[in-house]
């Protein structure tokens, strides 16, 4: 997809005010076109300084306006380098909130209510379900297939049974389940009961073992992901990235504090995720980390001044 969406900007000015019978000569600044003809408009006045005293007479002034180029990145981007949203460009922050885009953004998601995550890719609490977070869960005994992907399903604590795990079962001690599992109805009827797994756990019954979700793909591609417990599990960013683990996006040094390059002489080159180095700009040599660069006396490397003048620097790459 186009990253860069750059803006055609006209830019309008006016030139000094000046007696209308000169103003016919007067020329706009490099790069302007002069948009008025004749002596221009007689809008203006300007001062005639006469010993101690100051006239101030009509005189006349030309518009002159000039094309620029705006950068701009394209709607879903942001940074100077266009980088895409959390969530992609296409639909930023998966349309569950507000991307902080353009070329001053810095690609935060503000969620809407209910959301969560770098890119509101979550319920923002655990008692909610369904695609916009607004349904909650009724699970008296029992846990609730929460979050965007759930449908509110209780499974029932051992014991228990019914759709909000609010009935009680007499008869599941007399099968003296083991660890991590619990009494359950099955079959048609409902009426046999038998010894299922822990809700975050997995097996047939008679021996449940602890789901580990860093087996599946369950963080960024570039996040690390942590076993804290049955079902549990914390991603973190690989170093050079940021984000909650679920989602990461690539750091770019030369967006905060310019990379540590020193403005003045070098440009900051992005190599990476959160790489970078610095080189030296037009007219300067020799970079020295934490102070930057020389600045070329041309004077020495390209002097055209006459062999009798002499040659002094007064500008990157220019000589008087």
């Amino acid at each position: 997809m186009k990253k860069r969406c750059d803006q055609k900007l006209l830019v309008q000015m006016k030139t000094q005010c000046t007696p209308c019978s000169l103003s016919l000569e007067t020329q706009c600044p490099t790069g302007y076109v002069k948009i008025t003809n004749g002596t221009g408009i007689p809008d203006c006045r300007y001062y005639l300084e006469i010993r101690s005293h100051s006239l101030s007479l009509p005189g006349c002034r030309h518009s002159c306006m000039k094309e620029i180029q705006q950068p701009e990145c394209c709607q879903g981007y942001w940074g100077p380098d266009c980088m895409a949203c959390p969530g992609g460009a296409a639909s930023p922050c998966n349309g569950r909130g507000h991307c902080s885009q353009g070329l001053n953004g810095n690609g935060t998601c503000i969620c809407q209510k209910g959301f969560a995550g770098t890119a509101c890719e979550n319920c923002a609490e655990e008692h909610l379900f369904g695609p916009h977070c607004t349904s909650v869960c009724s699970c008296v005994h029992g846990v609730c297939n929460s979050g965007i992907t759930g449908d509110g399903r209780c499974t029932c604590l051992s014991g228990y049974q019914g759709l909000s795990c609010d009935q009680p079962i007499a008869e599941c001690k007399a099968l003296q389940c083991p660890a991590n599992s619990r009494c359950t109805t099955s079959g048609e009827d409902g009426r046999r009961l038998q010894c299922t797994c822990l809700p975050n756990y997995h097996g047939d019954g008679t021996q449940c073992e602890p789901i580990n979700p860093c087996f599946t793909k369950v963080c960024d591609p570039n996040a690390n992901c942590t076993y804290l417990g049955p079902n549990r599990h914390k991603c973190t960013c690989r170093e050079g990235y940021r984000g909650d683990g679920q989602v990461c996006l690539p750091i770019d040094p030369c967006q905060a504090l310019y990379g540590n390059c020193p403005a003045q002489s070098t440009i900051c080159i992005y190599d990476g995720p959160g790489k970078s180095h610095c080189e030296c700009k037009e007219h300067y040599t020799n970079f020295v980390p934490g102070k930057g660069c020389s600045m070329t006396d041309v004077c020495e490397t390209n002097n055209t001044c006459h062999k009798k003048a002499k040659c002094s620097m007064v500008a990157p790459g220019q000589i008087t």
